[in-house]
């Protein structure tokens, strides 16, 4: 299985007055896993926009298990689960490095669209070959 990790501290502008990490910050951390997962695997997302492509959010379903608190390290699990030529989607986890704690299961679904009308287009198959390898099924 293929997963893409990146790790940072949660930001005291994330939290609550209670310190616990927002619902709503969680969607800009998916993000970051999955632009990281974009670039690891050698297509990063402005190489995609380059090529008069963009990928957008169509449904997002986000789980929370625990609470993620100020300055806690943790790490974003990011996986391609599905890729087929107009659509793609990303299976994320939320955990706390230090336990393991699971805090977050989330997926998204995205669209591909063209950059110069908006309507959906397919990815060419080039792309489509150097992002198969990477796909995942979901645990």
């Amino acid at each position: 299985m293929t997963i893409h990790r990146s790790t940072f501290r949660a930001r005291y502008a994330e939290t609550d007055a209670m310190g616990v990490v927002h619902h709503a910050a969680y969607l800009p951390w998916l993000e970051v896993g999955r632009v990281d997962l974009l670039r690891a695997t050698g297509v990063p997302y402005t190489a995609i926009e380059e090529r008069g492509f963009l990928i957008v959010l169509s449904d997002i379903q986000v789980r929370y298990r625990s609470p993620a608190r100020f300055d806690d390290l943790v790490t974003i699990e990011t996986r391609l689960i599905l890729l087929k030529t107009r659509h793609l989607s990303f299976g994320y986890r939320v955990l706390l490095e230090s336990t393991g704690t699971l805090c977050v299961e989330a997926r998204t679904d995205h669209i591909v669209v063209s950059r110069s009308n908006m309507r959906a287009t397919q990815l060419p198959a080039d792309l489509l070959a150097i992002l198969t390898p990477w796909v995942s099924v979901a645990d």
